[in-house]
């Protein structure tokens, strides 16, 4: 015969799985919200007139020459532009943001191409190897595997 104290024993494991079940839910759904307000500040960043106007200079370069890189984006555009998305990028490499995520909406081979001379010169005259660390790191992940990474291929979510 079952007693009472069954019943409550088996009400409060049913309980605790809902609770698990719950709970679950819950981690995804403030996952998505939280992919969601890091994109909305991603964009004000990459929306606001001076990343525009640089990142817009970087794009129409047509020398791999760091001197005359700087010449016509100017050094500020420059380190703007590598610091911004070289943060992501870290962010991503020691895994504090979801990588899989941030390799599919950067051009990192882009944004890595147009740059890479001005970036190396940039790591021998300060002697740092980490300046553009994590754009290098964005754009080799996506050379390695560019069917997974390719923006073009991401269904809006």
């Amino acid at each position: 015969m079952v007693d009472m104290l069954q019943v409550l024993e088996g009400l409060a494991y049913v309980g605790f799985i809902a609770g698990a079940i719950f709970a679950v839910i819950e981690l995804r759904s403030l996952s998505k919200s939280r992919k969601t307000e890091l994109m909305v500040q991603f964009n004000e960043h990459w929306s606001s007139k001076e990343f525009e106007e640089a990142f817009c200079k970087i794009r129409e370069l047509d020398t791999k020459d760091p001197r005359e890189m700087e010449k016509k984006c100017g050094t500020v555009a420059l380190w703007m532009t590598v610091d911004y998305i070289d943060g992501i990028a870290d962010l991503a490499y020691d895994k504090l943001l979801d990588r899989d995520w941030v390799l599919t909406f950067v051009a990192w081979d882009l944004i890595w191409e147009a740059l890479e001379p001005w970036i190396i010169d940039m790591r021998q005259k300060i002697g740092n190897p980490a300046i553009g660390h994590g754009l290098e790191w964005g754009y080799k992940m996506t050379k390695s595997n560019p069917a997974q990474y390719s923006p073009e291929l991401v269904p809006p979510s």
